[in-house]
């Protein structure tokens, strides 16, 4: 769903995408007539609109400077990384100048344009490295950016499900930023890639479930089903279901099948052994249901067909489990397994 970002080439970052992120800064600089031509000095007879009927001292400036202002200011709608030079150079050289006022919105404009352009680029291409880098500066900036903060969330557990987990604990804490955010009424532009808050949300949960899985799955199981709580596009996503059940052996199944087989395996049955039992047999159920929905849902879709052959057999491993070793009535159990509502942790 988050590889739907959009993506731009470099040629195009330096024309029209960030010619409209700029409209309202071009369209609040004051025209200019430049350049009274002498050796030795020029002239800028720029007039603030809002200051058009009081007359002012006009500023002395070099040759040099008038033809790097100019440099700047005609390439601003047609060679915008040209301009882009000319104003940084402008700026470097002439902080504090009356027409730096001027330059110093459109290049912050255009630099903030053009990392956007950037980070949905690398994105694109996972390449998170650089992605993380590029994100860092957008936040420096504005720090509550949700679109940002969703993509860097999501890029940390894509890089995580590679084996990478340089980036894990920031996106884990940009996962929890985005939630506090959107809880608290922040909205973005759009909620795209999503689409709408409690689709955001239900990702967002699942992002928190997988960063932490290792340390706490029975903390994941939770937040895999608050995530599946949403009214989301995510109840659709077998992957989720998978990883529930998963969260489900690790936390609860593995200990608790541990526990039976060192306290009453092999012994005769006891009232207390016949509760342990139901307490992993409970579990097995649940870990039953959740594989039953990841098959369901990855249905015939080639992408799902490697893992869905993995998902079949530990459902069928638990199945046989809970019924002497038969795998009657698992199909029909399949074909219905969505049409059911989720068990609750007991």
């Amino acid at each position: 769903m988050f590889s739907n970002c959009e993506s731009r080439t470099r040629a195009r970052r330096t024309r029209a995408p960030v010619a409209s992120a700029l409209s309202s800064v071009v369209a609040a600089l004051p025209p200019c007539a430049l350049l009274l031509l002498s050796a030795a000095s020029a002239l800028f007879a720029c007039a603030d609109p809002a200051r058009a009927q009081q007359p002012s001292p006009t500023p002395q400036i070099t040759q040099a400077q008038a033809e790097l202002y100019e440099r700047w200011r005609s390439n601003i709608n047609t060679n915008q990384q040209v301009a882009f030079d000319a104003g940084r150079e402008y700026l470097a050289k002439y902080p504090a100048d009356e027409y730096a006022r001027y330059v110093r919105p459109w290049i912050e404009a255009y630099d903030k344009a053009a990392r956007g352009l950037e980070f949905q680029r690398l994105f694109k291409s996972q390449r998170f490295g650089e992605l993380y880098a590029v994100g860092a500066r957008i936040l420096r900036g504005e720090p509550d950016d949700l679109r940002t903060l969703v993509h860097l969330a999501y890029a940390g557990y894509l890089a995580s499900a590679k084996g990478d987990d340089t980036h894990s604990a920031d996106a884990l804490a940009y996962a929890r930023r985005a939630q506090s955010l959107i809880e608290s009424g922040a909205k973005p532009t759009d909620w795209q890639p999503f689409v709408d808050k409690d689709d955001a949300l239900a990702y967002l949960n699942f992002v928190v479930g997988e960063l932490t899985f290792k340390d706490d799955p029975a903390a994941s199981s939770r937040l895999f089903l608050r995530a599946l709580s949403f009214d989301s596009t995510l109840r659709r996503e077998p992957v989720i279901y998978s990883r529930l059940a998963a969260s489900y052996v690790a936390s609860q199944y593995d200990p608790l099948s541990q526990d039976y087989q060192e306290r009453f395996a092999g012994k005769d049955p006891t009232d207390e052994s016949r509760a342990a039992l139901e307490r992993v047999n409970a579990v097995v159920d649940r870990i039953i249901d959740a594989y039953a929905r990841a098959v369901a849902l990855s249905g015939d879709d080639a992408k799902y067909a490697e893992p869905q052959r993995r998902w079949t057999g530990e459902l069928t491993r638990f199945y046989k489990f809970r019924h002497d070793g038969s795998t009657e009535g698992l199909d029909a159990l399949i074909a219905s397994a969505v049409s059911k509502p989720l068990p609750e942790i007991k």
